[in-house]
């Protein structure tokens, strides 16, 4: 099975959870990019396979690295 690796911007809560969650459970690693490191790491929290960046996709600077 070939697996993807998925970014999802703003996906700590509500419906960018929900494909964040159908995505891991397809296989794929999951991403999420987000301004409120306390709500990412809830996330990680449920589902501890998901990796997580505090970065804001706004700013030029937060969109580096």
């Amino acid at each position: 099975m070939k697996t993807d690796t998925i970014l999802i911007t703003g996906g700590a809560t509500g419906i960018g959870f929900a494909l964040a969650e159908a995505f891991l459970d397809k296989g794929h690693t999951v991403i999420l990019c987000g301004r409120r490191e306390h709500t990412l790491r809830e996330a990680q929290k449920k589902r501890p396979a998901l990796r997580v960046k505090v970065c804001d996709a706004t700013d030029a600077s937060g969109r580096d690295g």
